[in-house]
């Protein structure tokens, strides 16, 4: 690898012609100055020990990167290296033709230290066209004092009964029960995600995209409507909730306006870079749980949601860009990332130094889930994962019946088989 070899690079200098330098495009969706102070600090680290090599960061909004990023690559500024999270839009991607197959390039023991699984998610027909570099689970996050003050036990949120329950008297007790920012419709589809996962399981979330049983029109989906609406009636969301986006109800429950938040756990720390003092929720009032159990669900009770994320690699990419991937995702890398609570790494060793309480125990949890199901709006692809969204901020408005939503996700599922 050319990464390290700066020292005899150096030793040569004086007597060769500069060489041109290459750049390499990198989008990421990253807004946390923390986060990017690191970010920065790697490219940095990188490109002294690779002077032909300059990495020009480029920074989109998560919203605005998912509406331009089609129609940018196909374009020449098209970045050669941009943030995935895998699932059915990386197939289109894919069949599209403007993904470069790395394979060829990936030095095995980086696919090694990432594993199958990580390698796997980032695999399409036997090419590779990205490297994982992390994992991330959906979990509800809670506020204690908040649920000191209306004497709700969280243990007693463990079933979807106790769970409405607590919401209602969250409710009585003049506290909004839960957060969501419903205008980026995203956040809002891990409600009805979650109850098919608790309620159809994988084996008829599999099925479902087959076509097989009714495929998303069958029982299962339906019943996952209903619970949603009967969630919605309790109206547990906050005032304004379809106008607010994501950081509105981050900083809406940083800000200890909210008991909950079903939220990735990324939110650790945009809850506290959303809230109005920029430190949130302190760590000793901060919990989270898992989503309630359901019963006669076909879900394991182990099963999560949440995503296996990494990069891709644009078509015109130079192979640069693969070795500085293949670097800023090792462990070596990653474990700055973890240690520092951003995200939990995928590279094995990497996330052996977190000591974030919430990270670690995430980690775990994913570590022993039967199924750790890909958010479904990217899972599915755009076409599908588009109308869950908007299907989902619907029902949590609660202006859709149950059979309507899961027949328009499975008019959009039938249209692509």
């Amino acid at each position: 690898m050319k990464r390290f070899a700066l020292a005899a690079m150096l030793s040569v200098a004086a007597i060769l012609p500069a060489a041109a330098q290459e750049t390499v495009d990198w989008m990421h969706i990253s807004s946390i100055p923390e986060e990017v102070a690191l970010m920065e600090a790697a490219v940095a680290e990188y490109e002294a020990a690779n002077p032909d090599v300059k990495i020009n960061m480029q920074f989109l909004e998560n919203e605005a990167f998912k509406a331009k990023l089609t129609t940018l690559l196909q374009s020449d500024a098209a970045p050669d290296i941009f943030y995935s999270w895998g699932g059915g839009v990386l197939t289109e991607q894919a069949a599209a033709g403007v993904l470069r197959p790395v394979e060829d390039l990936v030095d095995p023991a980086v696919a090694e230290a990432i594993g199958s699984g990580g390698m796997s998610a980032f695999t399409r027909d036997g090419h590779v066209y990205g490297l994982a570099q992390q994992v991330s689970e959906v979990v509800l996050w809670y506020n204690k004092a908040l649920f000191e003050q209306a004497g709700v036990d969280p243990a007693s949120l463990e079933t979807w009964d106790g769970f409405l329950a607590a919401v209602q008297t969250f409710k009585d007790a003049g506290i909004t029960p839960l957060a969501v920012g419903a205008k980026d419709k995203w956040p809002a589809h891990f409600w009805w995600s979650k109850l098919v996962v608790r309620l159809a399981g994988q084996d008829a979330f599999d099925a479902a995209r087959m076509g097989e049983n009714g495929g998303f029109a069958a029982e299962p989906f339906v019943k996952a409507g209903e619970m949603f609406l009967q969630l919605a009636e309790l109206e547990p969301f906050q005032e304004g909730f379809l106008a607010a986006s994501y950081g509105d109800a981050s900083g809406y429950f940083g800000d200890g306006k909210a008991a909950m938040h079903l939220m990735g756990d990324w939110d650790y720390g945009a809850m506290k870079d959303n809230s109005a003092n920029k430190l949130g929720i302190p760590d000793d009032q901060l919990g989270f749980l898992p989503f309630p159990t359901i019963e006669g669900g076909a879900g394991d009770p182990t099963d999560t949601l949440g995503g296996i994320n990494g990069w891709l690699f644009h078509k015109n990419a130079p192979d640069a860009a693969v070795d500085f991937v293949e670097w800023y995702t090792s462990a070596e890398v990653a474990s700055r990332f973890g240690n520092a609570g951003f995200f939990i790494p995928i590279a094995k060793g990497a996330a052996d130094g977190m000591t974030n309480p919430f990270k670690v125990q995430i980690a775990q949890s994913i570590n022993a889930a039967h199924w750790h199901s890909i958010f479904f709006d990217q899972e599915l692809g755009p076409q599908i994962g588009g109308v869950v969204n908007d299907i989902s901020a619907e029902l949590a408005g609660n202006a859709l019946s149950a059979e309507e939503a899961a027949e328009l996700v499975e008019e959009a599922a039938a249209d692509l088989r």
